[in-house]
């Protein structure tokens, strides 16, 4: 079968990925382009269940995210996917979402890496030599988000606990799961007010079923914050977050 350099998908947006302004969540958006990166990667030979069969698993490293217009229920978007040139033991994947009208609604690069599935041990991508087929093409030409570390609060907020409904194929909380997390933390007042046009993302652990954890956040403007996902006592972080937002006109 002849390699495919980009997989293109055209999909309507379902009630289920929407919140109560009738926009496409943020969760949403991570958990598609989750589902998008391995229909491809399953195309080119790399996929989950060819990853599995060796023992390996892809773990996403890092993700930034520029968000021009969240797609609307009811809305035909496409969805397109590349891959770009591999590091040593890294795999840098591009994604975009595009409006009906050929305009990009939102732009994503992602980092991804492969681990041993018994001790979580980094692989080479040279494993997997001849099967990807990557592309000189960025969907992003905005300078990487630096996201600085968040200190600790003196009084730590109330723990939460990783419930089964977080946990994916791989046995530990979906990529997804904390940036929900993450927003759900902010406040009511603040998300009616706002919209979001970016977020970047640092996965640094991985939880599992029955961990406790926190959510710290602290602004770094009015328009920009950096959240950071740590163990109930603080001494592991599992990611660290920065999400730009701005005014939503009300009048």
């Amino acid at each position: 079968m002849e390699p495919l350099p980009i997989l293109e998908k055209k999909l309507i947006i379902p009630s289920y990925f929407v919140d109560d302004r009738s926009q496409m969540t943020v969760c949403s958006l991570f958990q598609l382009m989750q589902e998008m990166s391995d229909r491809h990667a399953t195309i080119l030979g790399a996929g989950w269940h060819s990853l599995r069969e060796r023992g390996f698993f892809w773990v996403i490293i890092k993700i930034q995210m520029k968000i021009n217009r969240l797609p609307k229920w009811t809305e035909e978007v496409t969805m397109r996917t590349w891959v770009r040139k591999s590091g040593a033991a890294t795999s840098p994947r591009d994604i975009e979402i595009v409006g009906s009208d050929g305009q990009v609604l939102v732009a994503a690069s992602t980092v991804w890496a492969i681990l041993d599935k018994e001790k979580g041990q980094p692989q080479r991508m040279n494993i997997f030599d001849g099967c990807f087929c990557p592309l000189d093409r960025s969907a992003l030409e905005l300078k990487p988000m630096k996201i600085g570390p968040i200190r600790l609060p003196d009084t730590l907020p109330e723990p939460m606990v990783v419930r089964h409904s977080d946990i994916d194929i791989n046995k530990h909380v979906n990529n997804a799961h904390y940036i929900q997390w993450a927003f759900d933390a902010m406040s009511e007042s603040f998300r009616q007010t706002h919209r979001i046009t970016g977020v970047a993302v640092k996965f640094i652990a991985q939880a599992k079923l029955g961990d406790r954890y926190i959510v710290c956040t602290e602004p770094v403007s009015d328009s920009c914050f950096n959240t950071a996902i740590f163990s109930a006592d603080g001494n592991t972080e599992y990611c660290r977050l920065q999400t730009e937002w701005e005014t939503v006109d009300l009048s």
